[in-house]
């Protein structure tokens, strides 16, 4: 607190400044400020010091009440992932105490900018009431993120007047019933941005994301447990990031023609079948950047062109972990070829750890001596626009890397190969 007083106090001091004699001569200038500005300054300070500055002097006595950002935060009080249960039974009733008491004595007269709490599922009928309260001050920003992974929480009742200036919604770990999707279509005009983690969908009703504002959805690891496919529906949506969770009845991706950046991971341990895939695939025909993670080669031969999609706006494409069944380079090639095929504009392709699974050189035992290439064999891909091919890999066994930049290099004769060996953390 004191160095960030020190800055502004700075900005504020003239090149002399003369002082009066006796213990009132120092001019407090910080406190002279407008509330707007000394909120600013508390916005980077964290939620207990805020309240802290409570005890500077009597202009800041009630000025953290009316701060317009509200963040509790357990690890403010030393709570962490790795604390030990003797050391959290001794910290949490601090915690406790100051978040209940902090949003027990905030001003709630005006609609808050921001409310964030990020804590675990210790004590869960305070957590809820945190929750309830902090929807109750319509902010414009709601962040909960609730630690304790498979262990969610009901989120409260969102009712209109809580959130008509909600523009950010963040949620981990929450359970939503059949009343969260009316909620989001009706009483959400100016949503902008949603992040949902390992968050689900419950009750017998079918549930989706059908937001009319909505330009960014972020979704990982969610599950639907409802029976019915998740709908999402955003007509304005710009950027999606969709990590596959757990969804029995899939997802339907509905009016997506506004997206341009688009990233689908489907998890190792999901199996999504080839229908599957290639319906996501469907659903992002206007993107113009598109990263998939995990797919297989399946999914992307082109065996109708009358069924197949054409991504028509697509300039990047960035395939990750994919390609990485049991069939020859030359199947998987040719998969390639038919995705790449119905993307006319693509410029760049990026292949990272894709086409052969990788082992450690311990872990491995080569056994190809030698390799004969025929290049007579080999298609040309009709893929004019296509100008640089970057290769990302960490291991090269058996001469496979060779012969697959060999095999792109005969395919695609006019676009540049470049190598990139990044290892991966295990």
């Amino acid at each position: 607190m004191l160095a960030v007083a020190e800055k502004v106090q700075m900005l504020h001091d003239e090149p002399t400044m003369k002082r009066a004699s006796g213990p009132t001569s120092d001019v407090d200038r910080l406190s002279a400020l407008p509330d707007g500005l000394l909120h600013t300054i508390m916005s980077f300070l964290p939620a207990r010091q805020n309240v802290q500055t409570s005890l500077l002097s009597r202009r800041w006595r009630r000025l953290w009440r009316s701060a317009p950002r509200i963040e509790i935060d357990e690890r403010d009080f030393g709570i962490s992932v790795s604390t030990s249960s003797s050391t959290l039974e001794e910290r949490w009733p601090r915690f406790e105490n100051f978040a209940t008491n902090m949003l027990l004595f905030h001003d709630n007269t005006s609609s808050l900018g921001e409310f964030r709490l990020r804590c675990r599922l210790h004590n869960w009928c305070h957590v809820d009431r945190w929750i309830r309260r902090g929807i109750e001050y319509c902010p414009s920003v709601l962040q909960i993120q609730i630690l304790n992974y498979g262990l969610g929480v009901k989120l409260p009742p969102l009712v209109g007047s809580s959130s008509h200036h909600l523009k950010r919604l963040c949620l981990w770990n929450l359970i939503f019933d059949g009343r969260f999707a009316d909620f989001l279509c009706s009483s959400c005009p100016f949503l902008e941005d949603m992040d949902l983690q390992s968050c689900d969908f419950c009750g017998i009703r079918p549930q989706g994301i059908i937001s009319p504002m909505l330009n960014k959805l972020e979704m990982s690891h969610c599950s639907n447990k409802t029976g019915y496919p998740l709908v999402i529906m955003a007509p304005r949506l710009t950027n999606l990031c969709l990590t596959y969770g757990c969804y029995l009845a899939g997802i339907s991706l509905c009016k997506m023609d506004s997206l341009v950046k688009a990233e689908i991971y489907i998890d190792e341990n999901k199996t999504l079948s080839q229908k599957t895939q290639r319906e996501l695939l469907g659903s992002l025909l206007n993107v113009t950047s598109l990263k998939l993670d995990g797919f297989e080669a399946d999914a992307m031969m082109n065996e109708n062109p009358d069924e197949f999609p054409t991504f028509s706006n697509m300039q990047t494409l960035d395939l990750s972990n994919c390609f990485l069944n049991e069939y020859e380079l030359d199947y998987k090639l040719e998969a390639l070829r038919s995705f790449i095929e119905n993307a006319p504009c693509l410029e760049k392709l990026i292949l990272q750890y894709c086409m052969f699974m990788s082992f450690s050189d311990s872990e491995w035992e080569i056994e190809r001596k030698s390799m004969t290439l025929h290049p007579e064999d080999r298609y040309i891909y009709r893929c004019q626009n296509l100008k640089l091919i970057e290769v990302i890999y960490d291991h090269d066994h058996d001469h496979q890397l060779i012969e697959l930049v060999w095999s792109l290099g005969i395919s695609l004769p006019d676009a540049s190969i470049k190598l990139n060996k990044i290892e991966r953390w295990v």
